[in-house]
């Protein structure tokens, strides 16, 4: 018997090079503005902290998008894409014990990831949805053991220092942080973004809320 596994959904991940210095060079950064800035409302639930959407226009912040450039023009090889990858916009998430991220997409991208800054325990996986409305209708009984690229939703575990990268179209959220940490040792912070393509950022939409 043949067999096609058509229609696949790639998702991206390495680790950032030299990590340890970019997260302790990012922590106290993100920290001050959560302290200056209150928080944007978007899918965050639970109390967590939401920057605002131009993190990518400071410039104290290139050290990170510096990689998501790098990694993003890997994909563009891979994917075979063509142009060149715009970063349309950037921000911080803090998740304090208790907060989450309700399933959302990215609309007006064409590539959206989250960058780990700081993971305590249990503190919350990412976890990404079978985007086709087929198999969130019909659930059939299947044995245990299949390959991921049968299963219906994926965990990813946070891991400090590691970029993940997704089509912007891709159903996702964060479980909750559940954390026993005291203070700031139990925040769960990333940096989450959206790419687009150069020829689109001319595009009135593209500041449009995506996040």
């Amino acid at each position: 018997m043949n067999r096609d596994i058509l229609f696949p959904t790639p998702i991206y991940f390495k680790m950032a090079k030299d990590f340890k210095k970019l997260n302790k060079y990012l922590f106290p950064l993100i920290k001050a503005w959560s302290k200056k800035d209150k928080s944007e409302i978007k899918t965050n639930a639970g109390g967590g902290w939401h920057s605002s959407t131009n993190m990518n226009l400071k410039k104290e912040y290139k050290p990170l998008t510096d990689e998501l450039f790098a990694m993003q023009n890997e994909i563009y090889k891979d994917y075979g894409m063509q142009d060149t990858p715009a970063l349309g916009n950037m921000w911080a998430n803090i998740n304090y014990p208790g907060a989450y991220n309700r399933t959302h997409i990215h609309p007006n991208s064409h590539w959206s990831g989250v960058y780990y800054v700081k993971v305590p325990k249990n503190s919350g996986s990412l976890w990404v949805e079978d985007p086709r409305p087929g198999p969130n209708i019909m659930l059939p009984r299947r044995h245990k053991g299949l390959p991921k690229a049968l299963w219906r939703m994926v965990l990813y575990p946070p891991q400090e220092g590691q970029i993940i990268m997704f089509p912007a179209w891709l159903p996702h959220g964060v479980e909750m942080n559940e954390s026993k940490e005291k203070g700031e040792k139990g925040w769960r912070i990333s940096v989450s973004f959206n790419f687009t393509q150069v020829r689109y950022t001319s595009c009135p939409d593209l500041e449009n809320e995506r996040s």
